[in-house]
């Protein structure tokens, strides 16, 4: 009787294990399915200023891919990826990156140095 009990509880508590780890998962799966909104509505964005620029100027195809390689190389990396920078709050002059939207000191909003910074 005493190990019937015993397995009751384990049970119970697997069920509800297993019951936080499935609202867990449906909170994540959300919040990826946002990301992935954003994600393309950059890439449409990306794509019409690129083409909006090869139509109305000289660049070609080769300056984007040389532009693209150059920004991902800033921080010393080819990563794919847009390097976080150093900024100085424009409040209280601290110092924090180009991640936050707020100083970590004063707790002022940062400007962001252009809309795709990290």
């Amino acid at each position: 009787m005493i190990w019937e009990n015993n397995q009751q509880e384990k049970m119970a508590s697997a069920d509800q294990a297993a019951e936080i780890a499935e609202w867990e998962a449906e909170k994540y799966s959300s919040s990826a399915d946002g990301v992935q909104v954003k994600v393309n509505r950059l890439s449409l964005a990306c794509q019409a200023m690129w083409e909006l620029l090869r139509e109305n100027s000289e660049l070609t195809e080769s300056d984007l891919e040389n532009k693209i390689n150059e920004i991902d190389f800033r921080d010393g990396k080819a990563d794919g990826k847009i390097c976080i920078r150093v900024v100085t709050c424009p409040s209280c002059g601290k110092n924090t990156n180009s991640k936050r939207n707020t100083c970590i000191m004063c707790g002022a909003p940062i400007r962001k140095p252009h809309q795709f910074e990290a």
